[in-house]
Parts: structure tokens; sequence; C-alpha cells
């Protein structure tokens, strides 16, 4: 939910246009005929007012799972993450990964960019880590009172940045690299 309020506030995104966007992946990903939660299909709405009516419930709708007031379906929670834009989804699924214990699940795309990206991205994780450091020992030592879980979620970033990329170097020392075909 943090990066979805994040990306409201930094994109000015209002919470009807977060609603839809929601609606839409939910449509996307779940066929009519299994789903759970009453989404409008904003899609295939006709008329506007009708469009409008239909918006403002699901937003409603969607605003009662984030207050706690209605439980929270764990088929929404993929449409959720599908709704952000990047850097966010990328953010998110990166967390939901490292709450499973799954450090590796991070996959860049192949090849030079995806080489690149990954490195950009240990790097960054090492400026994380040092800014956090230089934070928790401006007083000489570590102790309960500095912000430990911050820098444990930073090393924690880090070595899923790492496994990933040994793991892409394993791939190519193993089979070379993947050719890409042209079209």
């Amino acid at each position: 939910m943090a990066h979805a309020e994040q990306q409201r506030l930094r994109t000015g995104q209002s919470h009807e246009e977060w609603a839809e966007a929601v609606d839409a992946a939910y449509c996307r990903l779940v066929p009519r005929g299994h789903r759970s939660l009453p989404a409008p299909d904003l899609q295939h709405v006709e008329g506007a007012d009708e469009w409008r009516k239909l918006l403002r419930a699901w937003d409603q709708q969607i605003r009662r799972y984030v207050a706690g007031e209605r439980h929270w379906p764990a088929e929404l929670e993929e449409a959720w993450v599908e709704a952000l834009d990047e850097p966010y989804r990328s953010e998110c699924r990166r967390e939901l990964a490292q709450r499973l214990g799954c450090y590796g699940a991070i996959r860049r795309p192949g090849g030079q960019e995806g080489d690149g990206e990954s490195w950009a991205a240990i790097l960054d994780d090492f400026s994380s880590i040092t800014q956090d450091m230089a934070t928790i020992m401006a007083d000489s030592r570590m102790d309960s009172g500095d912000d430990l879980e911050g820098l444990i979620r930073d090393i924690d970033r880090m070595e899923a940045d790492l496994v990933a990329m040994r793991e892409r170097a394993r791939e190519i020392a193993r089979h070379g690299p993947a050719l890409q075909s042209v079209s």
C-alpha cells in the first residue's frame, strides 16, 4: 500500500485514477467467471454517467480495503502491484519477495541493459548501506537506538541484487550469453 501512496503523491495521481488502474489490472489478470470482487471492468462500460458511478463505487471499495474496514482479498494483491508504474512496481515486488525470503527473486532483463541495471542497483544499495552506517556509527557504536531495521533492509536488498548478478554470471559462464532474435 505504501508504494501506491508514494506513487500517487509523487505523480499527482488521484484516488479515482488509482482505482481505475487497479480495476484494469484486476480485470486483466482475473477471468470474469473467477472474480470474487465486484470490480466494475470500467474498460467495457458504456456511458459516462454509468462509468463515473461505477468508478466512484469501486474507489470507495478500494479505500475500505486500505483502511482495513474490509478483509484484503489475496487476489487483489497481484492487481495492486501490477497497477503500479515503474519504479514503484519493481520496488514493491522486491519487498514482497524479501518478505517471503526470496532474496534472489529480482531478475532484470538479460543483455547489456539488464547487466548495467543490475550493477547500478548494487552500487545504489551499497550507497544506502554506507549512509546507514554513517548515521549508525556517528557515536562510534551500533546499538538498539540506531535504525537497524533500515540497515538490515538495505543489506537484504543488496544481497538480493548480488544473488541476481551471481546467477546471471553463472548462466553466462555455463551457457554463454543468450542470443536475441531480430525481427
